[in-house]
């Protein structure tokens, strides 16, 4: 049998040089039976790990190992031969330098069972290579251990924390969507993110998205999130792009936190920068904006627009003798009996002080005509503002555009207008000419 054996051992002789080089540990096993497997090589590099020597060749498992082990390595060739493929596991011992059984001190090898055949389907020999992944699991054990940190550092944060993949596709959403957006994390992993972002920003968000691919720098980004009650709320988010260890992109890792209650500041403040606080009617800034599109759209279509510059006649008589307060109330009450007079075409704006423009627009010079006859017969109804009765009149510039003029000449033609009204003895309109 020995005399076979050398005979395999020769015609493979020419590869020792190369077994005995490699870092593996690599173990060629004659099959004599169901529980006999006996050692027929071993490289350089299992003798060292395992003690075993040369006299170990021609022993079976059993002889030259602990009995725990050996048993493991029968169960695990018999598997492979069973199976008949080549078959991996991993297992792992106690170092020599550890007096103590902790994870700290184990060493943790794969093994790669390969079975061979003969021709007639009986298993002759073994090839057993094992490697020493200690330093792999070591690494895999603290990644595990990082993430756990960051997950239950995510796990209790309030801010939103989501992890998406390069497709879109959530991974990870923490406890606090639960809270805030009232959707379980669990309902979004293996959802696309924009199936939750507002449809008028889906486009940006995609492309901020992309572009940060590209650049691969964190970026800040805003958008709406429906909440589950079909509500939307603003989020305010930094994404970062996660590489893997070959630097390829690996996720995106999304921080965001509702910022609602800034973004209805902010709304509120863009608000009053186009609005009177008072009246609550278009300032002076978005009646010039407006002022200048319809004079653009004049040019461009051939529509005919006017202007109308009014105030309180003897305004600040009633200041003067009944008090601001109920100044006040009367400018409030002022804007809405004009604004009763127009169209809902037409924009009404306070300048400042007691001072109104309306912008028309209008088929003929007669329907600017015949609202300032309106707003004059309707102003002098009698005010009741708290115990105080009385009546005021007003009086109207109107200016029409004309070819070429710009929205500073249009309105100091209507102001001119109103001169001449007040001119005229008040509580009339004049038009500019």
């Amino acid at each position: 049998m020995l005399s076979k054996d050398s005979e395999i051992f020769n015609r493979v002789d020419w590869f020792l040089n190369v077994f005995n080089n490699i870092s593996d540990f690599v173990f060629l096993m004659k099959v004599n039976g169901d529980e006999d497997f006996r050692y027929l090589f071993m490289n350089e590099s299992a003798k060292s790990f395992t003690g075993l020597t040369d006299e170990a060749i021609g022993r079976t498992v059993h002889e030259m190992m602990p009995k725990n082990v050996a048993d493991l390595i029968v169960q695990q060739y018999k598997y492979a031969i069973e199976q008949k493929q080549c078959i991996t596991y991993e297992d792992y011992a106690v170092s020599s330098s550890s007096d103590s059984d902790t994870t700290e001190h184990l060493e943790y090898f794969e093994s790669k069972i390969t079975p061979l055949f003969s021709e007639a389907g009986d298993c002759t020999h073994i090839i057993a290579v094992v490697r020493d992944i200690t330093e792999r699991k070591m690494k895999e054990k603290a990644l595990k251990e990082s993430e756990e940190k960051y997950r239950l550092i995510a796990d209790n944060m309030t801010d939103l924390v989501s992890i998406i993949d390069v497709n879109g596709k959530i991974t990870y959403a923490s406890p606090s969507h639960q809270n805030i957006l009232g959707h379980a994390p669990e309902n979004y992993v293996g959802e696309c993110i924009f199936n939750y972002i507002h449809p008028s920003e889906i486009e940006e968000v995609r492309n901020q998205f992309q572009d940060m691919h590209i650049a691969q720098k964190t970026t800040t980004l805003e958008f709406r999130h429906i909440h589950s009650d079909h509500s939307w709320l603003w989020l305010e988010g930094k994404i970062s792009l996660v590489l893997d260890d070959d630097g390829n992109a690996k996720h995106f890792l999304l921080v965001a936190r509702e910022v609602m209650e800034r973004k209805l500041f902010e709304e509120k403040l863009r608000y009053l920068a186009f609005h009177d606080t008072l009246t609550d009617l278009p300032n002076r800034r978005l009646f010039k904006t407006k002022l200048v599109q319809w004079i653009n759209e004049a040019n461009k279509f051939g529509q005919m627009i006017a202007v109308m510059y009014l105030d309180i006649d003897r305004f600040k008589q009633v200041n003067d003798t009944l008090g601001h307060d109920i100044g006040d109330k009367l400018l409030c009450q002022f804007s809405q009996r004009i604004k009763a007079c127009l169209r809902k075409s037409d924009i009404l704006a306070r300048l400042g002080g007691d001072e109104f423009c309306i912008l028309l627009m209008i088929n003929q010079k007669n329907d600017a005509i015949n609202i300032a006859k309106r707003i004059i017969n309707d102003i002098q109804a009698k005010w009741k503002i708290e115990s105080y009765e009385f009546i005021t009149t007003s009086s109207i510039g109107i200016a029409f555009y004309e070819d070429g003029l710009d929205d500073e000449t249009l309105l100091k033609r209507a102001d001119i207008a109103l001169y001449h009204a007040k001119e005229s003895g008040r509580n009339t309109f004049q038009v500019y000419s």
